[in-house]
């Protein structure tokens, strides 16, 4: 699929967004002025927690979306029976199932009045398109409840980015599903919240499967970044010399964010990703890898390093926090990078 489609949103589309995490207010509130400067309906926009939705008000506002670009709703079977295409961004595999089983219900409502009418007035299938990242058997179950009614369509199509890129609309889309609604669909997803859209195919799994693969390279980096640091540290070299290598040798703004991160011992998640985010993500790359038998051996490291730093900081912290789970090992403080004897002697 090219990057930036120039397709125009059509005036009959009605679009939702359910979901208004750190991510999707970010994706709802560009996908709400996209829209609406292409003339197009109010974005419907839903989320469970009246304090998730209240950021998001508080957020739009902040960058100057006006109220009129999107509606509230507080039903979910609502944008099921309104809704031409809906996106969802949730936490959980649990929470991704349980949101759009309640879409289908809308939608199958909608269809139950025996007016042959189909949300928004027209013939074709509502498309339901997840953003989250879930296992791929999650992924495949949706799809075969979707498929089980006429009328619908299950894509997934996870995203590549932190908040700050889902700001800016620089997210990369993994997307896989029926080949017509992701080229319908495409308008809905660049240039409005991402910058290039990966097609994987029919397969709905597979999109969810390379997302886990791409969440595992930048974990594999965090790990590795954690372990040389703590090195450079004990061996006396610094870490900010290290820091320095990493800047005049590679190109890539990732691995110096995360290098700050964990040089300055700073773990708080703000336009991040957190840490049980990334044990969830850990747990799902794992038995993705054993279902393979693919032996990942620093899943495995990086996974038991997540566990120790949520045991001493709390899940809420950043992923690179992964570090303190490192640093425990190698005898000093998960997140201030002292020596336990200095500690208590110094």
């Amino acid at each position: 699929m090219s990057d930036r489609p120039s397709t125009p949103v059509p005036a009959h589309d009605q679009l939702a967004f359910v979901g208004l995490g750190a991510m999707g207010k970010r994706m709802a509130t560009n996908l709400a002025r996209n829209i609406q400067e292409k003339g197009g309906p109010p974005l419907i926009v839903y989320n469970r927690s009246e304090t998730k939705l209240n950021e998001f008000k508080t957020y739009a506002a902040g960058k100057e979306l006006n109220e009129g670009a999107y509606k509230v709703v507080y039903d979910l079977h609502e944008i099921g029976k309104t809704a031409d295409i809906v996106l969802t961004s949730l936490g959980s595999d649990e929470a991704v199932e349980e949101v759009i089983g309640d879409l289908f219900k809308g939608q199958e409502d909608q269809q139950g009045k025996g007016d042959g009418i189909l949300p928004g007035g027209r013939g074709r299938s509502t498309i339901f398109i997840d953003t989250s990242t879930i296992f791929p058997a999650t992924a495949g179950k949706i799809e075969r409840l979707a498929s089980s009614k006429p009328h619908r369509v299950f894509l997934s199509c996870p995203v590549f980015g932190i908040p700050r890129a889902a700001e800016s609309a620089d997210l990369i889309l993994a997307i896989s599903g029926d080949y017509f609604a992701k080229k319908h669909a495409a308008h809905a997803l660049v240039p409005a919240i991402g910058k290039k859209v990966m097609d994987l195919g029919s397969n709905v799994e597979r999109a969810t499967a390379f997302k886990l693969v791409g969440n595992a390279m930048e974990l594999g980096f965090i790990e590795l970044l954690s372990e040389c640091f703590t090195l450079a540290d004990q061996a006396g070299v610094g870490s900010e010399q290290l820091v320095q290598l990493i800047k005049d040798q590679h190109s890539s703004p990732q691995l110096i964010r995360y290098a700050d991160r964990i040089t300055k011992n700073r773990f708080d998640s703000e336009g991040g990703f957190n840490l049980g985010g990334g044990i969830t993500d850990a747990r799902h790359i794992r038995q993705l890898a054993e279902s393979h038998n693919v032996p990942m051996p620093v899943m495995d490291v990086a996974h038991q390093h997540m566990l120790s730093a949520r045991a001493h900081g709390g899940e809420t912290m950043d992923w690179t926090a992964l570090v303190g789970g490192e640093r425990i090992a190698a005898g000093l403080q998960p997140f201030a990078g002292r020596v336990r004897l200095e500690r208590y002697e110094g």
